[in-house]
């Protein structure tokens, strides 16, 4: 910003070097303990995040515990533990609570519908078709969204193109099949809802011949109302892990993930105008945990390298990762 003094009786004006910085990431007290694969979101005004895992030395922890954070006072508190350890479920944001699909206890891939609201957890039980983590997934005016997966955390090759929809009618929870994901079968993908669609991002698919994870470009919009996906520009550099948040009804957010290898690199998807452009970068490396609250995002933990997780916590207006 330039700051311009002015002369009584003159056209000129003086500029001074008076630099005002936009805002930056702001770190906040630390998660509990390191954590990634974790499912979070925001209920009653209150960061929250549910389960996950972390690593001592070689072996891999599965966590069970609900933890919240209050804006209000900067500090993480403990809610409950939920009766089985669960990571890698997908995330659905709704309008004052988030709920998840599916997941895993560490064994097994789990068939289950979960509701926060405050600090208890309504558990319900769907018949999905199939178990599924890593799934891709959103809340769009009551349907809850599940998109790709795999029917196991370690099955790379199980990756999935099923759409499923879950929603409360007729007294109970029904899930209905869906049309498709219109590309490849894929993994922990980036997805966000904005107005009456589900937007979803990158992720992994799979190379049979050469039996490998293969990061992706593809992006798509599903309408539930329609039941009909449309192709969206693809990104420019393949990424699994990426993460979403909507901004507004006009912009997403796009962070993080794993390219050639852990990135902070970040765009701003125009819903408008189908185009992508260059934004604030996350405070670190990592596939993290993105979520939006009274006008701020927050960037929680995540896995920042293999075999390891962070306990890093920070936030940002979301208005200055709008601006270029």
């Amino acid at each position: 910003m330039i700051t311009r003094v002015f002369k009584i009786g003159a056209v000129l004006f003086a500029p001074l070097a008076c630099a005002v910085h936009a805002a930056d990431w702001e770190p906040l007290s630390s998660l509990p303990e390191p954590n990634g694969g974790f499912i979070c979101g925001a209920a009653n005004g209150k960061i929250v995040i549910v389960g996950g895992t972390n690593w001592e030395g070689e072996e891999k922890h599965w966590l069970r515990a609900i933890h919240a954070f209050d804006p209000a006072t900067g500090h993480w508190a403990k809610l409950r533990d939920l009766s089985h350890s669960l990571a890698y479920g997908a995330a659905l944001q709704g309008a004052t609570a988030f709920s998840w699909l599916g997941g895993s206890d560490g064994k097994q891939a789990l068939k289950m519908l979960a509701v926060i609201e405050g600090s208890k957890t309504s558990i319900q039980l769907p018949e999905l078709p199939a178990a599924v983590v890593l799934a891709a997934g959103g809340d769009v005016n009551g349907r809850h969204l599940l998109v790709g997966g795999m029917d196991d955390a370690a099955n790379i090759a199980g990756v999935q193109r099923a759409v499923h929809a879950v929603e409360f009618g007729n007294g109970g929870w029904q899930v209905k099949k869906m049309t498709d994901y219109p590309g490849k079968p894929f993994a922990v993908a980036a997805s966000a809802v904005v107005g009456d669609e589900l937007f979803v991002f990158g992720g992994m698919n799979y190379d049979a011949p050469t039996s490998t994870p293969v990061n992706s470009v593809e992006a798509y919009a599903f309408s539930p109302a329609k039941n009909a996906w449309r192709v969206l520009k693809p990104l420019k550099a393949a990424n699994r892990g990426i993460v979403a948040v909507a901004l507004n009804e006009q912009h997403i957010y796009l962070a993080g993930g794993y390219t050639t290898d852990f990135t902070a690199d970040a765009v701003i998807y125009d819903v408008k105008m189908d185009s992508y452009r260059k934004a604030k970068s996350l405070p670190y490396a990592a596939m993290v945990g993105l979520v939006k609250l009274e006008g701020f995002v927050y960037c929680l933990g995540g896995e920042d390298k293999k075999q390891s997780r962070t306990d890093k916590v920070f936030r940002i207006p979301a208005d200055a990762l709008r601006q270029p």
